[in-house]
């Protein structure tokens, strides 16, 4: 595989990144900012970061990647929440962000979407200040990813649960066979409360994504494919 990628996924600590070294032994890092992974990772050539990166606006309230997503995730679509506005990402609190989402795109937002505002902020932010970190940083979703290295096929069980876990962690090993070392050393260095299992392998199928060939990567991407400051609405991932 190749070296010099990250795959990164947002954790209560801040966001994991997972990476090789040179001898392509998997190691991670947490980091409190995406910009200090890219300032720690200044060579690599792609960063694949589970959040939403391109952002709905008002003719267009709902992302296409999104809509698709769901549509090939079937049982699973839950796990694609609506996309918040910039706006709304970039209020200073939970009402207001309810509120401009609500003006923008005619809907509020979940809590998992709230939940999520900050970080998605924070990316966005990265990528309109810093055109090398825009040239470098793309999109996955997990369940994406581990649909397509299912075989198509929809994960059955919850990421958090012990059969999610397990059966999300057998997909990694045929491709990483040391994911389950890294999982373990994670948990067993760090606190449920700085990161947990499901980060953990989140952030492993954003580093066996960004990993591959970029001849056989693919994307979920429809119309528009970019969104009014002309970030890629997109979700990468490999079959």
């Amino acid at each position: 595989m190749a070296n010099q990628v990250v795959g990164v996924d947002g954790c209560k600590a801040g966001w994991i990144a997972v990476t090789s070294d040179e001898g392509d032994t998997l190691r991670y890092e947490l980091f409190g900012t995406m910009r200090e992974i890219v300032l720690a990772h200044r060579e690599a050539e792609r960063f694949l970061v589970d959040i939403p990166i391109g952002l709905p606006w008002r003719e267009h309230p709902t992302r296409p990647c999104d809509e698709l997503a769901r549509h090939v995730l079937k049982h699973r679509h839950v796990c694609v929440f609506a996309s918040p506005s910039r706006a709304a990402c970039h209020a200073n609190t939970k009402v207001e962000a309810r509120q401009r989402n609500l003006e923008e795109l005619g809907k509020s937002l979940s809590e998992q979407a709230l939940g999520i505002c900050a970080k998605v902020a924070e990316v966005d932010t990265l990528l309109r200040q810093d055109d090398s970190a825009r040239d470098r940083i793309r999109e996955v979703h997990p369940e994406v990813c581990f649909w397509a290295m299912n075989g198509g096929r929809p994960m059955n069980d919850a990421k958090t649960s012990p059969a999610g876990i397990a059966s999300r962690l057998a997909i990694l090993k045929r491709r990483l066979p040391s994911s389950d070392a890294l999982l373990m050393r994670v948990l067993d260095k760090r606190s449920r409360a700085e990161v947990r299992a499901d980060d953990v392998l989140d952030a492993l199928a954003a580093y066996v994504t960004a990993a591959a060939d970029p001849a056989v990567l693919l994307r979920l991407q429809g119309e528009p494919s970019h969104d009014l400051e002309q970030l890629p609405m997109e979700m990468l991932y490999i079959q």
